[in-house]
């Protein structure tokens, strides 16, 4: 899923237009972010008073007033660090808002109850494993669940409340507790570790069952990791066959000599730091 991540030119096709025309009134980024976040918070006390559709609705609108800040952001050129650093704020507090009014309308209903709780700590932890990876200037925009995909289903939830709000409640709280492992597991293999011998001399015999083998350990170590420790072992991964030393270090990342290039866990960032991230990015 991750619509954000995985369709942007969709998503830039839809919002694209919209922000150029947004941006003629001259209306500022930061001023349709504080909108969004206005019109969640009454979204919010809607449902929690037992309105659901209506908050449905306010929700919505509430979201495309986010969604639009970034698009007038990128079309007036206003795209700043605090516009940024502004954004992602409201977006936790627009997303711990609107959950807080559900986990009250189901107050007196324990399951449920209980299911509003997960969603509400999982979709703050997965936005902060994020944030956390690319303080350390690593990769984390990987899940199955990103803040649009919990939007949307919230919404439909809210709309047909009387036969969806339950099993919704359970696809955020599964869904986003899936997204937290992915993260944690996608930023491990980007961080420098060794790969047991054991497991390498087994990934290095030629047998047919040993390339789905070693298709699953790539997958779990990492393919930067994984590749290096076969170079370092005396195999030429199939990313870097054919290619300069220098190829074989960017599809690695490491130096011949098995160095890491990146940034190790708890280090300063290698490069410029990802605070200063573009606006309307999913987290």
């Amino acid at each position: 899923m991750a619509l954000s991540s995985h369709f942007p030119q969709y998503v830039e096709a839809v919002t694209g237009p919209i922000g150029r025309a947004l941006a003629i009134t001259r209306v500022t980024p930061n001023v349709l972010t504080t909108l969004g976040l206005l019109l969640t918070g009454v979204a919010a006390y809607l449902v929690a008073t037992g309105e659901l559709v209506l908050g449905a609705w306010l929700l919505v609108l509430g979201g495309a007033m986010d969604t639009f800040d970034g698009a007038v952001a990128r079309a007036t050129g206003k795209s700043t660090p605090f516009g940024g650093f502004y954004d992602s704020v409201s977006d936790r507090i627009s997303d711990g808002v609107i959950l807080v009014g559900v986990a009250y309308l189901v107050r007196d209903q324990p399951r449920m109850f209980l299911l509003a709780l997960v969603a509400l700590v999982t979709a703050q932890v997965t936005s902060y494993v994020r944030a956390k990876a690319e303080a350390i200037d690593l990769d984390c925009s990987v899940g199955v669940m990103e803040r649009a995909e919990r939007a949307i289903l919230l919404v439909i939830g809210l709309l047909f409340h009387r036969w969806l709000f339950e099993p919704v409640l359970w696809l955020l709280a599964i869904g986003a507790t899936v997204t937290i492992i992915q993260r944690i597991h996608h930023v491990w293999c980007q961080i420098d570790r060794d790969v047991p011998e054991e497991l390498l001399a087994l990934a290095l015999q030629d047998r047919t069952w040993s390339r789905a083998f070693k298709a699953g350990a790539r997958r779990f170590y990492g393919e930067r990791n994984f590749d290096g420790a076969l170079v370092r072992g005396g195999e030429v991964p199939p990313a870097s066959r054919g290619s300069s030393s220098a190829d074989a270090e960017r599809s690695t990342g490491r130096s011949p000599d098995g160095r890491q290039r990146q940034a190790r866990d708890g280090a300063e960032p290698v490069g410029p730091g990802r605070f200063t991230h573009r606006r309307g990015r999913g987290t």
